[in-house]
């Protein structure tokens, strides 16, 4: 695998971005940035009437997705797994669920919450054999040690938060390649093609103590 132009940290955020933003705290940012910026009341009162607009009318596009991916959700559980010693898969998959039904902007349908749960199962069942795939995978790349990016795959001490996002993605992105023949599209492509120059037996580990649990 060619090393990739810039490196990968320079390149990425150190957590994922944020699933969604309600209507109303977009227009808490509106307007608290027309108060900063625009010192004529009447004029910042239209310019507030305006976006309120435009962001109800991109809330009710039947043109738009109705909900944002799940993946940054089971990330987020997964980060939560992997800062306890005995993780119980089930109860961080209910305690994600329950944060995100208190976001009255997206509530989950039946199908997501048991994709997660099935997911993050998954993730515990074969966590083991991720954890050793991704260290497989940077050995098997030079240039990953070389430009010192084996953090970008969640390669290195748990108690760095970097490390431990990454290792989360990581970990998702090679189950879903695994063991759904997923097309993954939430790490980047030179990430990717790391994972999955992993060697065959690091591989095949993953199959069978993941599959079992999708």
């Amino acid at each position: 695998v060619a090393a990739p132009s810039t490196p990968l940290a320079a390149r990425r955020p150190a957590t994922p971005p944020p699933t969604q933003q309600s209507y109303g705290d977009m227009l808490g940012i509106v307007v608290a940035a027309l108060a900063f910026y625009v010192p004529d009341a009447a004029l910042s009162a239209r310019c507030v009437r305006a976006t309120a607009v435009l962001l109800q009318a991109g809330k009710q596009d039947p043109m738009r997705p109705a909900n944002p991916p799940i993946e940054p959700l089971i990330i987020n559980a997964i980060q939560d797994m992997l800062k306890e010693s005995k993780p119980d898969a089930n109860a961080i998959a209910e305690r994600a669920l329950a944060a995100r039904s208190a976001d009255p902007d997206y509530i989950l349908a039946d199908e997501e919450a048991t994709l997660l749960r099935t997911r993050i199962a998954g993730v515990a069942a074969a966590s083991d054999a991720l954890v050793a795939l991704l260290h497989a995978a940077v050995d098997a790349t030079p240039w990953v040690t070389k430009f010192g990016a084996a953090k970008d795959f969640g390669v290195g001490e748990l108690s760095d938060p970097y490390v431990r996002v990454c290792r989360a993605e990581c970990m998702l992105a090679a189950l879903l390649w695994i063991c759904e023949s997923q097309e993954v599209s939430f790490i980047e492509e030179d990430r990717m093609k790391v994972l999955q120059a992993a060697p065959a037996d690091a591989v095949e580990a993953v199959r069978k103590a993941g599959s079992g649990r999708l």
